[in-house]
């Protein structure tokens, strides 16, 4: 058989890596939320919560069901994004109660606490993250189980509930910490400075000119400027998307000819400035659109998220956000499925000349010698690298075969991420787990101390992540999956959350392979470049 090495593009159904965004936005939160319901299910179990994994099984098959040709790609007739939509609604309701159920059985067992922080991620983890509590009747604080005092934003409040908006120190990896709430006792120091014209925190100083584009991104820890002098980022642009046969699947290579100058008003304000985190809000309008972007800083998380909200009206325009950097590489990195690859930045080619538009998963990344920056999505997947432009593509509005594809509300989250390095030294593929895994809060009440009040249940040690921890399919033994995603290789040792009685490697469905030594609690095993290791689990 003939071999090949490396990607084979397909020149031409570009278009289905962005139609129908809420379907796509859906398949990315709902993949994720059945795998958090699957780790927290199994943790619980372990720790003698009566846990009913049975509506997962279900909602796994729907879901499957809805990444098939032409659903997932975009390119169905209207009426299936009408029950897709339904689909979807049932498919996170199921993974919801099971992982909320989860989560209330371990709270119950730890300390007195006021929440209860769950990480489904297998590092350590200090991110944002909110939780809705009884409305305070002043200045609060979150204090942990060490007496640590973590600063609280209330980002919103009704007669009876607040949201806080905070970052739990050192959460543990699969696993939980507890956090009680009190008064005040003094005012939180921050780094954040926010104005309209003016964004600043302990990472970086951004400026933006009158219409809410970035004229000056400055990253302080390396004294680096990251956008060229003159150029802009986070440019929202549009282009002349169409006609086109199959409008749905494709998109033409001159649409970079066709942009359009946005019609309608602008406004920025400031919209929260506080020991957290600062926004500064967008709002831009073209014809019947309007978009609503927060541009948000962070106090301890080196990350500037574009918080996003779309009312869509247009018909054959595709809608991108460019963000040129003062970075010179011949070849750019995308995500795919457990791994990476590197495109050309150039066009040198007539195969590089087709890979005008390209797909990726949560992130890209543009880096030279020392010095990079990705470009993180939670729900897209189209993106395309020019030179020294990165540039992620929103938003389309083809009319066929649906007519209607895309119209109306659209709500999704980009990021931008400077580092030190490539993709791999600035832990790209961590970060945008992250922003696609968000920390879940529930209430905590009085539990009866059988936990301990912060633990984590599995601690991974070498290149791997993990993607899936859940109960085996013929239902003895725990299933853990994980990959090395840095396309380097070494030993990785996993600790487990008790005496191991059995570990046997396996294939993808689960078909046994053969024994793995272990000792107590812990087993290791080497790992190769991107590969993706199964392994059975048996708890004493």
């Amino acid at each position: 058989l003939p071999y090949w090495r490396g990607e084979l593009y397909l020149e031409t159904h570009r278009g289905t890596y962005t139609t129908q965004a809420a379907a796509k936005r859906s398949n990315r939160k709902n993949e994720l939320l059945l795998r958090e319901a699957e780790i927290a299910g199994v943790l619980a179990a372990y720790a003698g919560t009566e846990v009913h994994f049975e509506p997962l099984g279900e909602a796994w098959r729907k879901l499957l069901l809805l990444q098939f040709h032409d659903i997932l790609p975009g390119s169905s007739i209207g009426e299936v994004y009408e029950d897709a939509a339904r689909d979807y609604g049932s498919i996170e309701r199921a993974a919801a109660s099971v992982r909320d159920a989860a989560l209330e059985g371990l709270e119950r067992k730890v300390p007195d606490a006021d929440l209860l922080i769950f990480n489904s991620l297998s590092w350590e983890r200090n991110d944002v993250t909110s939780a809705a509590v009884s409305r305070p009747s002043g200045p609060v604080e979150l204090v942990d189980s060490e007496g640590g005092a973590v600063p609280v934003q209330v980002v919103g409040e009704d007669e009876n509930e607040a949201v806080l908006v905070f970052a739990p120190p050192a959460v543990p990896p699969m696993g939980y910490t507890t956090l009680k709430l009190r008064p005040a006792e003094k005012e939180a120091v921050t780094s954040l400075k926010i104005t309209t014209e003016r964004i600043e925190n302990r990472f970086f100083v951004i400026e933006l000119d009158d219409c809410g584009e970035i004229a000056r991104l400055f990253d302080k820890r390396h004294e680096r400027e990251v956008i060229p002098s003159g150029q802009k980022a986070n440019q929202l642009q549009l282009f002349q998307d169409g006609p086109e046969m199959e409008a749905a699947w494709n998109v033409h290579a001159t649409f970079e000819k066709r942009r359009y100058d946005f019609e309608g008003s602008s406004l920025v304000e400031v919209t929260e400035n506080g020991p957290v985190r600062g926004a500064l809000r967008l709002v831009k309008n073209h014809r019947k659109s309007r978009i609503q972007q927060d541009i948000v800083l962070y106090d301890t998380v080196p990350r500037i998220d574009f918080i996003t909200r779309v009312d869509w009206r247009e018909r054959q325009v595709m809608l991108k956000a460019a963000f040129p950097v003062e970075v010179m590489a011949d070849r750019a990195t995308f995500e795919i499925q457990f791994g990476a690859a590197e495109r050309a930045t150039h066009r040198n080619t007539s195969w590089e000349q087709e890979q005008f538009e390209v797909p990726a998963q949560r992130w890209a990344d543009l880096s030279e010698a020392g010095y990079g920056v990705s470009l993180l999505n939670d729900c897209k997947y189209g993106y395309d690298v020019k030179g020294n432009v990165l540039r992620l593509t929103l938003l389309r509005g083809t009319e066929w075969p649906d007519p209607n594809a895309d119209m109306g509300h659209h709500e999704f989250t980009y990021s931008l991420l400077p580092h030190a390095g490539d993709w791999r030294e600035g832990e790209t593929v961590r970060h945008s787990l992250e922003l696609n895994s968000p920390m879940t809060c529930i209430r905590s009440n009085h539990g009866d101390g059988a936990l301990p009040a912060s633990r984590g249940f599995f601690h991974i040690d070498g290149p791997a992540i993990v993607e899936t921890i859940k109960p085996a399919e013929d239902g003895n033994g725990i299933i853990i999956r994980m990959y090395e995603p840095y396309g380097g290789r070494g030993k990785v040792t996993v600790t487990g959350p008790g005496d191991f009685a059995k570990v046997r490697q396996c294939n993808h469905v689960e078909e046994a392979e053969g024994p793995v030594p272990f000792e107590g609690s812990r087993f290791s095993f080497d790992i190769r470049p991107f590969q993706v290791r199964t392994f059975k689990l048996e708890m004493r």
